[in-house]
C-alpha cells in the first residue's frame, strides 16, 4: 500500500499504512466493554428505542453487533425490528445514493417505507418512540420519513443517546437531555429551583 496524499496540500500520511481505522461506534463499543465510560442509562428512560442498521456500516463493515451494545448500555429500553428487516438484510432509509434532495422526496418516502413499516411493527409491538442510526446520512433523512409514515417515532444518533447517559466529573446536575427536555424522573425540578432561589 502506498502511503496516502493529500492532493490539495500534498501531506504524507506516512503513519496511515500502520494504523487501524475504527467506526466511533467500534471505539465506543470498546470504552464501555472496558469500563472507560461512566453511564447512567435511566438518563434515556423516556426512550424506547430501535436501532437502523445503516446500508455502509452493516453490509459493507459488518457493524451489527457494536452499535446494538453501545445502545444496550445506555438505554433500559431497546427492541430490534423483525430480524428479516436488520443486520445483513437491513432495509434502506430511501435517501441514499445522493436522494436525500428536496426534489426527490416522493421517491425518499416511497424508498423508505420498508423501513417505515418495520419501524411501525416495533412502535406498535413495543412503544418505540426513537429510531437511532450511526450514518449522518440517515439521521438527516430518516426524521422526514418518520415524520410522514411513523410521526409517533423520533430520530437519534446513537452518540447522541450516549452523550445523555454520560456521567462525567465536576460536572453540574443535569435536569435536561441534550434537546433540552425533562430527563425522566426530574420533570419540573427547574422550576421548583428557579421558584425557591
Amino acid at each position: 500500500m502506498e502511503e496516502p496524499v493529500n492532493p490539495i496540500t500534498g501531506t504524507k500520511f506516512e503513519n496511515a499504512k500502520s494504523t487501524k481505522m475504527v467506526h466511533i461506534t467500534e471505539f465506543t463499543a470498546d470504552l464501555i466493554k472496558h469500563g472507560k465510560l461512566d453511564l447512567d442509562p435511566s438518563r434515556n428512560d423516556h426512550l424506547k428505542v430501535t436501532f437502523h442498521d445503516s446500508c455502509n456500516p452493516a453490509r459493507g463493515m459488518g457493524l451489527f453487533d457494536e452499535p446494538r451494545h453501545v445502545i444496550q448500555n445506555v438505554c433500559n429500553h431497546f427492541y430490534d425490528m423483525p430480524e428479516n428487516t436488520i443486520r445483513e438484510q437491513t432495509f434502506c432509509c430511501g435517501s441514499g445514493a445522493g436522494l436525500n434532495a428536496g426534489e426527490n422526496m416522493e421517491l425518499r418516502l416511497t424508498g423508505g417505507l420498508p423501513r417505515a413499516n418495520a419501524v411501525q411493527y416495533v412502535h406498535d409491538k413495543h412503544g418505540v418512540n426513537m429510531l437511532a442510526t450511526i450514518c449522518a446520512i440517515d439521521r438527516a433523512a430518516l426524521p422526514a420519513l418518520m415524520e410522514y409514515w411513523v410521526p409517533e417515532v423520533d430520530v437519534t444518533g446513537v452518540h447522541e443517546l450516549v452523550a445523555n447517559a454520560l456521567n462525567l466529573e465536576g460536572q453540574n446536575d443535569r435536569n435536561t437531555d441534550l434537546r433540552g427536555e425533562d430527563r425522566p424522573g426530574l420533570e419540573g425540578d427547574s422550576e421548583e429551583e428557579t421558584d425557591e432561589g
